[in-house]
Formats: structure tokens, sequence, C-alpha cells
């Protein structure tokens, strides 16, 4: 694979570690892919395909789902539409709040999409974002550093407007390109409770 904003299906796994417990890469297309991440740790996988997405590649969810539950890994989805900012900031609050209760509850967790350029390192870049001390711009230049890809800045405020505003959704497209790029400590804190807590 000389490009790595092409997915490859024959290349097998492609993922990179942004965190000692969080794996961000593309979909495990078989049992012995889970194998490998079973190898490597992992507890849960974190699914943000839809089913027509792995029907494309004729990916097997009931094979997956299986080897998952033979290794005591958990599989969860959060399915989002490839390719849609919209469906990506809707479904980011459901899988932020996955993966940051798997890692509370002493998980490595793999984060998936089909190629795993858009949607999954955006799930890791929000959590970063909504869960360190790193703005947005640090978290998308930590994650983009470690594992090319380009998934939606956008959709990442806009998940962070609907989480904190508390005004309707498609308000947003007013606010200026820099807004909700930023957040206080009280802004994480309020966003930590709603996806932990809430």
């Amino acid at each position: 694979m000389d490009n790595p904003f092409e997915y490859d299906f024959n290349r097998g796994l492609y993922y990179h570690y942004v965190a000692p417990d969080v794996i961000v890469g593309s979909q495990p297309r078989n049992a012995l892919d889970v194998d490998a991440l079973a190898a490597e740790g992992v507890g849960v996988i974190l699914n943000l395909q839809q089913d027509k997405d792995m029907a494309y590649w004729k990916v097997s969810l009931k094979e997956i789902s299986e080897r998952a539950a033979h290794h005591g890994m958990r599989l969860v989805r959060t399915p989002a539409v490839d390719f849609s900012p919209h469906s990506l900031r809707d479904t980011l609050p459901t899988a932020v709040s996955a993966l940051e209760r798997s890692r509370a509850a002493g998980d490595k967790v793999y984060v998936h999409c089909t190629a795993g350029l858009g949607r999954s390192p955006a799930v890791a870049i929000a959590a970063l974002y909504w869960f360190t001390d790193m703005q947005l711009d640090e978290a998308y230049a930590y994650l983009t550093g470690i594992r090319p890809c380009g998934p939606s800045k956008d959709a990442i405020r806009g998940a962070t407007y609907d989480l904190l505003s508390g005004r309707p959704h498609e308000h947003f497209q007013h606010e200026p390109s820099h807004a909700f790029a930023t957040l206080s400590s009280w802004d994480r804190d309020a966003i930590r409770a709603k996806l932990l807590h809430g």
C-alpha cells in the first residue's frame, strides 16, 4: 500500500496506537483479524460501521462477533454514515462515551470504521479534545501526526456545540469557524459529566 489515505482490503489490519489503551485502525475482516487484536490485548472493539459497509466488503458481523466473544472481548457498535459529517457529529458523543467508559473499566479499545481514516480517528480526536487538556487543533495534529488521515474537524466542533450550547442543532452553521474549537476546564467537566454519567 503506497498511499496511506487509500483503503486496501487485502492489506489486513492497518492500525496505530494513539494512547497505550486506544488503537485506531481499519476494520477487522475475519476471525483471524480478531485473533490479532486479542493478541494485542484488546478488550473492546468499537465499530463505527453501518451494516452496509461490512456487506460491501463481505465482512461477516456474525463471524467477528463470535470470535470476539470467544476471546472475551466486547463488540460495541455506534454506526455513522461514511463520508457524512452530519452523521458523524450525531454519533460522536455516543462513541466517545463508549470509548471512555471502556477505558475507565480498564479495557484496551480498538476503534475502527472501514478504512480507519475518517470516522474512527474522529472519535479518538474528540476523546482527546474532551477528556485531556488538548484543544481541538492540538488533538487533531497529535492524532494525524501518528496516523495519516483526514477526519472532519467540523463534525467534532459541531458535536461539541451540541453538548454545550443547548441551542438547536442547525444554529451551529451560523457560528464562526473557530467556535467550539477550544474548551475551558468547566466546559470539559460539563462534557465529561454528560458522557460518563448522563
